[in-house]
């Protein structure tokens, strides 16, 4: 489906079939496509959690507002920031792995590594959450895509309590919850909503009215 087809077509469900299951090797495919998103020095810090079982999700529910989409839908993606991503381990190991495969030369992979850790070493705690809710958001909008083009539905959801999803899936300070994503056939389409133009949201050389 033409990627405009895709950005025109797609509208957040709500309301799953919840005898659709799908099939792990058709999920895992889906995540493998919203690996290419973009992310900052390609440190991709998003971590997936991706969870079908039913009463970890029914312990999710209450944490989630009661929100239906947690149990109808056949998979519940938590989008996760992982904090350790923008240190030199990870970095380092990115690198490497781009440098074995061919994408550059050992010089480009050192200076790449040198510049992500200069880059990332004066990072206070608000300027990691806000790239990795960039990082991770980018992931997100890639992932649903994918999904939209293989015949799924999805909704993106912020609406939980932050301290009661750490709590239910055991989760550490490691990771930063950026939100959670209900996948599944849609029992009903969702409701058909509006897009401002470019006119009303940009203006050349300066900011719009």
């Amino acid at each position: 489906m033409p990627l405009n087809d895709l950005l025109q077509n797609r509208r957040s469900t709500r309301r799953f079939r919840p005898d659709a299951p799908i099939d792990r090797a058709e999920l895992n495919a889906l995540i493998s496509q919203a690996n290419r998103a973009p992310s900052s020095n390609n440190a991709q810090p998003w971590r997936i959690m991706v969870l079908t079982d039913p009463v970890l999700r029914q312990r999710l529910l209450p944490e989630a507002y009661g929100q239906e989409q947690i149990i109808t839908a056949s998979a519940v993606l938590v989008l996760l920031g992982d904090r350790t991503a923008y240190r030199e381990p990870n970095l380092r190991r990115i690198h490497q792995q781009e440098f074995a495969d061919g994408c550059f030369d050992a010089n480009v992979r050192d200076f790449l590594i040198q510049a992500a850790v200069q880059f990332y070493q004066p990072f206070d705690e608000t300027n990691t959450q806000r790239s990795l809710a960039l990082d991770c958001g980018l992931w997100a909008m890639a992932f649903m895509l994918a999904a939209e083009a293989a015949g799924w539905q999805t909704v993106p959801m912020t609406g939980y309590r932050r301290d009661g999803l750490h709590r239910v899936l055991n989760l550490s300070e490691r990771y930063l919850d950026v939100m959670l994503i209900a996948l599944g056939k849609g029992a009903e389409r969702g409701h058909r909503t509006l897009r401002q133009d470019a006119a009303a949201v940009s203006a050349w050389d300066g900011l719009p009215e």
